[in-house]
């Protein structure tokens, strides 16, 4: 994971001064290898630096954590050609280098003279990084090298031979690169064992590998020596020896792997095949099930028809998809109507849906029903919506036994009658749902929005008493807390005040923290929810503030695997005691790793921990300044904002999503690109998504936007995740004038949980951020 310099230096300070005191070995070596560069406090480009108020506020904002606004700072600099100098050139590639954009490093000064004559060579060092990065590994050797002979302290020259290191591994110098790593490990005492450990992982000798092993002592790194051995014996042509470690380290497609590999019988062959067929079945549709495919498929390319089918089944669950339409496809005489309806699914996913159609059609026997429901929803890409409201409300009449498929098929057409806002049809059918199958997963579902559909239509009496009903006769489903509000809004209409207000007490009580208890605190005119007192500082625990201190390093090495052993081995401590979870929740909210911070927290609440300092960690919020000025910037609610990110990416600046969104505030790189051209930035990156500054100037402008667009805060949030061509048909329904009655008849359960969540987290942030 890249974590901008700069910023790693400041969770480092912070760590060491905020949150306890590290071990003796964690310090100092630490703090100075964070800052992985030449001092700018002297030397040349400290005196460059000095005598220029661009530069210096530029550096300001590095030292700060903020990249991205020493880019904008330095850009007009960079522009102009009388003022491009070395020092406004390193300090852009520092910048650049901080929010990810190598190939902006590449070109602000890959071909200067200056780069291994001027700043201690800190140029060229920016340069083997961006090497490495981009996989250019003979250039990282020589970029490296040179970097290394123009270091002017041990502390950079230990961190450079260690990029060299890196560089060197990766292009089989093995001895070269154990040397280099070998020679970091007095400057930095903190991650010896880490360092050890490519050491070791770098010899071709068992037997000298064994006394490095033998000096590993941190627990985390410990876990690590049976791997590093194999990985070892596998590198330098041991495959058996290195499969024996694999297996003893819980690793058994890897042992597989080798042991295949280094077969020479048909016996030895067939028994490793029988293994990896029984890895398939027994963790069917994993990532180690995945994996065993991947081995099984190289060095089998022939399977009979049954272990295809094993096959089939488990990657329609893990993937590739291809791989269990292969499969199905040549088991096709083996399959039992489940698997026909898991293939046609699989080949639904590959866009081959007349071929997903017809193995539909050939399940017969108690699956006919969920087949002929599949068949339906398939239809509703290809055919008109006539034609699959008929093939609904066939299953219905031919499968009245079957409540799965026949509610199934209720629910969705009275889901397309809301559509085309045929409210009556829909509610018809939600009533034939809930009464012909009150036993039905969606009965509940299906009562709430009859009642809902009721409301709108204007019968305040008649959808009270519905949601009431909901209620006492399923007051644990998903719907009864919703159910127990809009009784009470009901009520409300009803012009019975002490019946609403019994509802919304009563949903305060059960759920105090939910959008429906915040909700319903403003219209019983009362405070809403705060947690109670507790101390103000948070525990100090020194072994966590070690760990974290060595991440931080390991990761400013890019040594990222063994930053997240270390990260990992901090979590499964965590709950040790509460003192060492909130110091090591605190620990990751400094650290950029907000969501560990979040599990953690959570963890503690559900444990009835549930005072201030839990709620802050489990709503963190991460550079608070710096999103109160994006937000107020563009007329925005902070807390809205920090509620929207929460939602988004739990405050990971490097989240990605499936659909490709990124950073903070999730946005697509086509959308950023977008909004970066209309805000006139200096320079556009797909990285800057992943720059925290970046995202949120961008992002807060993309929901300012949707503001301007959309007005109510709803329908804002229902955009920004759905889109809004979706928002502007939604608005067509009866009764969504009410902000309120427009989210509970937003069609999509995602879209619907989205709107209600980030306003129930603003809620809480108005709280941490003391907007209340």
């Amino acid at each position: 994971m890249f974590i901008p310099m700069s910023r790693l230096l400041f969770c480092l300070v912070f760590l060491i001064s905020g949150c306890g005191s590290p071990d003796a070995s964690a310090g100092a070596d630490t703090v100075a290898a964070g800052a992985g560069r030449e001092s700018h406090a002297d030397g040349e480009l400290a005196a460059a630096t000095a005598q220029d108020d661009v530069l210096r506020n530029a550096q300001a904002a590095l030292d700060a954590g903020h990249p991205w606004q020493a880019t904008q700072l330095l850009a007009p600099v960079l522009r102009d050609g009388s003022k491009r100098s070395p020092a406004a050139s390193l300090l852009a590639a520092r910048a650049a280098a901080d929010w990810g954009g190598w190939s902006e490093v590449d070109k602000l000064i890959g071909a200067e003279p200056w780069v291994d004559t001027q700043f201690g060579g800190e140029g060229r060092e920016l340069l083997t990084r961006s090497a490495l990065e981009r996989d250019a590994d003979s250039t990282a050797v020589t970029f490296a090298t040179k970097a290394v002979a123009s270091a002017t302290n041990p502390k950079t020259k230990a961190m450079r031979q260690v990029l060299l290191a890196r560089a060197l591994e990766r292009t089989n110098q093995f001895g070269p690169a154990a040397d280099a790593y070998g020679a970091a490990v007095s400057t930095f005492p903190s991650i010896r064992d880490w360092l050890q450990l490519r050491v070791a992982g770098n010899e071709t000798d068992s037997a000298k590998r064994a006394p490095l092993f033998a000096g590993v002592k941190i627990p985390a790194a410990k876990q690590r020596i049976a791997w590093t051995d194999a990985q070892a014996r596998e590198r330098f042509g041991d495959p058996l020896g290195a499969a024996a470690r694999y297996a003893a380290a819980g690793a058994a497609v890897a042992a597989l792997r080798l042991r295949l590999a280094a077969s020479t019988d048909d016996a030895t062959r067939a028994a490793v095949k029988n293994e990896l067929l029984g890895v398939i079945r027994a963790k069917s549709g994993t990532s180690d099930a995945r994996a065993a495919v991947d081995v099984l498929d190289k060095g089998f390319p022939s399977l009979t028809p049954d272990e295809e089918l094993i096959v089939a089944r488990s990657a329609a669950a893990s993937g590739p998809v291809a791989r269990a339409v292969t499969g199905f496809g040549k088991a096709s005489a083996l399959l039992t109507p489940r698997d026909r309806i898991t293939y046609a699914q699989a080949l639904s996913r590959s866009g081959r849906t007349r071929d997903a159609i017809a193995q539909l059609d050939r399940v017969d026997g108690p699956l006919a029903g969920q087949a002929a429901y599949q068949r339906a929803r398939m239809s509703m890409t290809s055919s008109a919506g006539d034609a699959t409201r008929t093939a609904l409300k066939d299953i219905v009449t031919r499968f009245p036994a079957d409540t799965d498929a026949a509610s199934a098929a209720l629910y969705l057409l009275a889901d397309l009658s809301t559509d085309i806002e045929a409210d009556a049809q829909a509610k018809a059918y939600y009533q034939q749902l809930y009464r012909n199958y009150p036993t039905s997963a969606r009965a509940a579902s299906a009562r709430f929005h009859a009642a809902m559909i009721t409301l709108a239509g204007g019968d305040a009496k008649s959808a009270a008493l519905a949601f009431d009903s909901l209620v006492a006769i399923s007051p644990k489903a998903d719907d009864a807390l919703a159910a127990r509000y809009w009784a009470g809004r009901a009520w409300e209409q009803a012009s019975n005040k002490p019946f609403a207000e019994a509802r919304w007490k009563d949903v305060i009580a059960q759920s105090p923290t939910s959008y429906y208890s915040f909700a319903s605190a403003k219209r019983l005119g009362v405070p809403s929810w705060t947690p109670k007192d507790s101390v103000k500082t948070m525990p100090r625990v020194a072994a966590v503030d070690s760990a974290v201190a060595r991440a931080a390093l390991l990761e400013r090495l890019g040594m990222d695997v063994e930053a997240k052993f270390e990260y990992d081995a901090l979590d499964e401590a965590a709950l040790a005691s509460t003192d060492r979870a909130l110091a090591t929740a605190t620990a990751f909210v400094a650290h950029d790793q907000p969501s560990r911070a979040m599990r953690i927290a959570q963890k503690l609440a559900d444990a009835g921990n549930r005072d201030a300092r839990v709620y802050r960690l489990l709503f963190p919020v991460v550079d608070r300044e710096e999103l109160e000025r994006a937000a107020k910037a563009r007329n925005l609610d902070p807390a809205l904002v920090a509620g929207l990110i929460r939602q988004e990416s739990s405050f990971n600046p490097r989240a990605v999503s499936v659909a490709n969104a990124r950073g903070l505030m999730q946005l697509l790189p086509s959308v950023g690109q977008e909004v970066a051209r209309n805000l006139s930035f200096p320079v556009w990156h797909p990285a800057l998504l992943f720059d925290a500054d970046a995202n949120l100037e961008l992002g807060t402008a993309h929901l300012a936007s949707y503001m301007k667009q959309y007005g109510a805060l709803p329908r804002v949030l229902a955009a920004y995740n759905a889109g809004g061509s979706r928002v502007t048909r939604w608005s067509s329904k009866a009764g969504v004038d009410d902000p309120e009655l427009f989210v509970e008849r937003i069609p999509y359960t995602e879209t619907r949980d989205y709107a209600r969540i980030v306003q129930r987290n603003a809620e809480v942030y108005r709280w941490i951020l003391g907007a209340k």
